[in-house]
């Protein structure tokens, strides 16, 4: 029995040894490799989605893609909370407090249980104020509103699942959050066609044909299944720290440091979402096939972006449990190691995707008229050479997560659509004749900015300071 306890303890401590101790591109592969597999599986799965309704026409596909702001400046609050589970847990586990991990751990998922409840409501009531305020009208408008209230009804499971992720996450187990995100992506792929069509392309079998409103209806129904396997996988793989729900006391005390450290990052992805939501409408005064174009190019850069997120998650839990261990110089091994990785992963998709680019296009809207394809190509052009600094962003967001500092990724995140961006626009918009391309010059501006400043902060050693 002891010799078993023994083996068990072992297993429990191996992955943190590893974080600790292990050479740092094995440790950066192991944690962020499922990372980034997850996030290449969730951006096919949102291309599946904009494939499928990228055939019912370019007014769906825009309608759909109008939203997406809206969808993040909610669960933005979620994910401050899935950052703040994320960082305390892992410097407690550096520091070997299993206990007080185990106690943090029931309060996160409390906490986002609680939160996903009241967005959820709030969003369904609020969607057709929200797309009035975004200028969405008539049938654009109609359609944006149906799609928006039904995915609301899946945000209350997804903001909880995003708990159960943090408290995996901080113990360097990212794997398990991963296979379950696969599996709801396969979910949601498989019903996509089943709701969204009368008749199902290719199989002939009858469907639902609910048009967007059904691609809405599919994503709600994955994220129930997210969140029922992730609570399953949480509490199964569960290896530093014990997770249960008994003879736990609700202490106030804990809920407030879950909202400290959480605020700042809820506040920076929310502030971020609500620049994104007023640049939709920027871009939506130029018309609707601007907008479809501008969504496009986003989700194919996505397929590059997605790998150096991943490393940037990756990074907030060896971050985090190195600096519970007080080991400030082996994070910025693993800083420096992060940084190189995700510039090698974002010059060679940059490249393929230059290399490719009008059969990408083509290929999630085919019945794309000569004016949408001429647009996206233009938009492309001017965003591809920051694309790479887009990354570098990613891994300084981790790096200050992940120290608790996530006061500075707060401002990174508002700072460069609301110092810079959005400005930039204003003036580019007001005193020069631009137009469109004010805005590609804008983003390219403030991604260069925000990079700046990350690495500013970084040098000044100010985020090695102990916050928890």
């Amino acid at each position: 029995m002891a010799e078993t306890e023994q083996i068990n303890m072992a297993k429990k401590t191996s992955k943190t040894e590893m974080i600790l101790h292990g050479p740092m591109y094995s440790v950066l592969l192991m944690i962020s490799f499922p990372l980034i597999v997850n996030n290449l599986i969730m951006t096919l799965y949102n291309m599946a989605d904009a494939y499928f309704v990228g055939q019912l026409g370019t007014t769906e596909f825009a309608a759909v893609s109008f939203v997406n702001p809206v969808m993040f400046l909610f669960q933005a609050i979620g994910m401050g909370v899935q950052i703040a589970g994320t960082s305390i847990l892992a410097q407690l586990i550096g520091r070997n407090k299993q206990k007080e991990a185990k106690e943090y751990a029931y309060h996160v998922i409390l906490f986002s249980g609680f939160i996903g409840l009241i967005l959820g409501g709030l969003g369904y009531i609020s969607s057709p104020y929200i797309i009035q305020f975004m200028g969405g009208e008539g049938r654009f408008g109609a359609l944006s509103t149906e799609y928006l209230k039904i995915i609301f009804l899946g945000v209350p499971p997804h903001i909880l699942f995003m708990g159960f992720m943090a408290i995996m996450n901080a113990q360097g187990n990212t794997k398990s959050s991963t296979i379950v995100n696969s599996i709801a992506a396969v979910v949601n792929i498989i019903l996509d066609p089943f709701f969204i069509f009368s008749e199902i392309p290719l199989l002939g079998i009858r469907g639902l044909g609910m048009g967007v409103g059904g691609a809405a209806a599919a994503t709600s129904i994955a994220h129930v299944v997210l969140m029922f396997l992730g609570y399953y996988m949480m509490r199964k793989t569960s290896k530093a720290f014990s997770v249960s729900f008994k003879n736990i006391p609700l202490e106030t005390k804990k809920l407030k440091r879950i909202m400290k450290v959480g605020l700042p990052s809820a506040t920076g992805q929310s502030g971020a979402a609500f620049g994104f939501i007023l640049l939709n409408t920027f871009i939506a005064s130029y018309g609707t096939s601007l907008l479809a174009a501008f969504a496009l190019i986003n989700r194919i850069n996505n397929i590059i972006m997605m790998p150096a997120m991943g490393i940037g998650s990756g990074l907030t839990s060896i971050v985090g449990q190195n600096m519970g261990a007080k080991n400030p110089e082996r994070v910025k091994e693993g800083f420096w190691k992060a940084v190189k990785l995700s510039l090698l992963i974002s010059l060679v998709g940059s490249a393929l995707i230059y290399v490719f680019r009008t059969e990408l296009i083509y290929f999630f809207t085919p019945t794309a008229e000569e004016l949408m394809v001429s647009q996206s190509l233009e938009y492309l052009i001017y965003i591809l050479p920051t694309i790479p600094l887009m990354g570098l962003f990613s891994i300084f967001q981790g790096l200050f997560q992940g120290a608790g500092h996530t006061n500075y990724s707060m401002f990174m995140a508002i700072g460069r659509l609301w110092l810079v961006r959005i400005p930039l626009i204003l003036i580019f918009n007001q005193f020069t004749g631009l137009g469109q391309r004010g805005v590609w010059i804008a983003m390219n501006v403030s991604n260069i900015l925000v990079v700046l400043y990350g690495y500013y902060i970084y040098q000044s050693n100010r985020w090695t300071r102990e916050v928890l």
